[in-house]
């Protein structure tokens, strides 16, 4: 194997915590996953920032699971598959909508306060949903379930939570996962376990443009990737239609379900442009909708264009929409009265670390569940809302696979080996004086304009051969350093997975194959490390 870095070291030389599970990513997948474990074993849970700071946080829309009277799993089934554009694995959509009806329950029974009509759920509708099936708590249903979860581990008697604590990577020997080499208040520590689950979420900070917090740089997928897994999809980056668009204003994510409770988009001339492009109008699927905003964009000379949302009742829209309401009335906007600029940003990555069911990766030892994780339950285009109810979902499957490989793993085999992982000696740092904020943003700009919502040959041609100059400088040593390498890999690979898929199809669009091919890309792309991509049924 080629390493990356100057030196390795052995594991016996620094601090080392032993667990029965190690979970990296405290998101619902790992949340769940960590629960699930706890039932058979010691637990440690890291996680880069405080437990409640991950994308599941900032879902605003809802879960959606196939509980009400007029829905079925079928239908449930049929948006799913349609969403994904002939990519998502069929058995993995079933198995989320059948057992998603379960951990939605588990969730109301732990204390999940969602929203209600009387004494009845109450669900609404979202793009590309043939039913109003989509359980929420306000706009801040992410909010409310990792509440929900983390208050359930609290009561767990055997789980560790390390905060702050920042996974460097995974190690490795004999293609088997033995813990990871995080690092801790500055010091490098070796975390060996039976079992190790992967559930560090997004990626949306490799662009410039995204609804995703700070903490979602890729880290799990560039130190999966790092590890031998094989990474399946990665072509395929959500983004969501419509972001706050304000100067001096973060991205803040305006939910699918403004647009389903009535909210049409409208450009900077006051048109309602949607129908030119799909007949679904505000509700298409969001591949469409971010294109058709582009499109304006571009027609009109404007740098955004508006939701208007002002039609319904303003008690209406404070309450079922209190924490847009309240963060536009942060910025000036009142938006039961005023339009609210917007433009796509990068959302989800469909994507990822390639699992089956039992969220095994081809790693022994190791698995993943949740946005870093590919089940194939997304294909080609996550359908509204289904994010969290795979997390849930996955990460019970995690945990429950995990314990049963833990039984048959001896705790002497731990106790003999030296790891030689790919993280650094401490102190390392050959480019102590390089920007790396400078770098990051130059990644940033780079992915959103060649590698984003509209992709062309020549373009994907420029970016990778920019990422492979900055890569060629090798950075490690703080955090930010750490995470610009992982934003530097996982944006290679994405940029060569785009480019290998001469074809349009779901999220990947290309101006020069504008195309669904069916007859020569109904495949996978599956990236190895130091392998060649393989192209897959």
């Amino acid at each position: 194997m080629n390493h990356r870095y100057i030196a390795h070291f052995d594991s016996t030389k620094l601090p080392r915590i032993d667990t029965d599970f190690l979970v990296i990513g405290s998101g619902s997948a790992g949340l769940r996953a960590a629960i699930e474990a706890n039932q058979h074993g010691d637990v440690v849970l890291v996680t880069k920032s405080v437990v409640k700071e991950s994308n599941t946080r900032y879902a605003q829309g809802g879960i959606a699971v196939a509980m009400s009277e007029d829905d079925a799993i079928d239908f449930h089934v049929e948006d799913t598959l349609k969403a994904g554009v002939g990519f998502c694995d069929e058995v993995a959509v079933q198995t989320m909508v059948e057992e998603g009806i379960q951990r939605v329950s588990e969730l109301i029974e732990w204390g999940a306060n969602f929203d209600k009509d009387g004494n009845e759920l109450s669900f609404t509708m979202e793009a590309a949903h043939q039913r109003r099936r989509i359980v929420h708590s306000g706009d801040a249903t992410g909010w409310e379930t990792a509440n929900v979860l983390s208050n359930q581990l609290i009561k767990q008697e055997r789980v560790r939570v390390i905060e702050h604590a920042f996974a460097v990577d995974l190690m490795t020997q004999d293609d088997t996962c033995y813990g990871a080499v995080v690092l801790i208040d500055n010091n490098l520590h070796c975390i060996f376990a039976k079992a190790v689950i992967l559930a560090t979420g997004g990626l949306g900070r490799i662009y410039q443009c995204t609804s995703n917090p700070d903490v979602a740089t890729g880290d799990g997928f560039a130190a999966a990737w790092r590890a031998g897994c094989k990474m399946i999809d990665m072509e395929f980056v959500q983004f969501h239609p419509t972001t706050l668009f304000l100067v001096d204003a973060p991205h803040f994510l305006i939910s699918e379900a403004v647009r389903g409770e009535g909210g049409i988009l409208i450009n900077i001339r006051g048109e309602r442009f949607m129908a030119r492009y799909d007949e679904k109008e505000e509700l298409a699927p969001r591949d469409v909708v971010s294109r058709a905003i582009l499109n304006e964009m571009q027609l009109t000379g404007f740098p955004c264009v508006y939701l208007d949302i002002t039609h319904r009742s303003p008690d209406f829209i404070r309450n079922r929409f209190p924490t847009i309401y309240q963060t536009c009335k942060h910025h000036g906007i009142d938006i039961t009265t005023d339009l609210i600029p917007v433009r796509s940003g990068a959302h989800f990555m469909m994507g990822g670390v390639r699992t089956n069911l039992n969220a095994e990766t081809n790693i022994r030892g190791l698995y993943a569940c949740g946005e870093v994780a590919c089940t194939g339950v997304h294909g080609a285009n996550r359908l509204a809302s289904n994010s969290l109810l795979e997390c849930i979902v996955f990460g019970a499957r995690a945990g429950k696979a995990a314990t049963e490989y833990a039984k048959k793993v001896k705790v002497d085999d731990y106790a003999k080996i030296k790891i030689h992982s790919e993280a650094p000696p401490q102190g390392v740092s050959p480019n102590a004086a390089f920007n790396v904020q400078s770098v990051r943003e130059i990644i940033r700009e780079v992915m959103w304009k060649n590698v984003g919502i509209l992709r062309e040959g020549n373009e994907l041609k420029t970016a990778s051969d920019t990422l492979l100059e900055i890569v060629e400088k090798r950075l490690w040593n703080r955090i930010e350093e750490f995470e610009l390498q992982n934003i530097l890999d996982i944006a290679k690979l994405i940029a060569e997975a785009a480019t290998l898929r001469t074809e349009s199809r779901g999220a990947h669009y290309r101006t020069d194959f504008p195309e669904r091919d069916d007859t020569h890309w109904q495949k996978h792309i599956v990236l190895c490390r130091d392998e060649q991509p393989e192209i897959v049924e």
